[in-house]
C-alpha cells in the first residue's frame, strides 16, 4: 500500500510541476519559452481536467483545478499582446 500512496504522489507533483513550470516559462518572451510554455500549459490542462474528473466525488475539482488554472494563465500570459504606451 505503501507503493501505491507513493505512486499517486509522484503522478499528482508530475501534474503539479508542469503547471509550475509553464507559468514560470511564461513571463519569458523569445520563442523557445513560448513553445515549451504552451507545450507544459496544455500537458497541465489536461492532466489537471482528467484527475478533477476521476476524482469529482472527492475534492478532485480543488486538487485538479489547480493545475488547470495555472496553465490556463500560463498559455494566456504567453499568447497576450503588449499594448503600446499612450502618450
Amino acid at each position: 500500500m505503501e507503493s501505491l500512496a507513493l505512486l499517486a504522489s509522484l503522478i499528482l507533483l508530475v501534474i503539479y510541476l508542469s503547471g509550475l513550470i509553464a507559468f514560470g516559462l511564461s513571463w519569458l518572451r523569445n520563442r523557445i519559452g513560448k513553445i515549451l510554455t504552451l507545450i507544459f500549459g496544455s500537458l497541465s490542462i489536461v492532466s489537471g481536467a482528467w484527475v478533477a474528473i476521476n476524482l469529482i466525488n472527492g475534492n478532485g475539482l480543488m486538487v485538479g483545478g489547480i493545475p488547470v488554472l495555472l496553465g490556463v494563465f500560463s498559455i494566456w500570459n504567453t499568447l497576450r499582446l503588449k499594448k503600446p504606451k499612450a502618450n
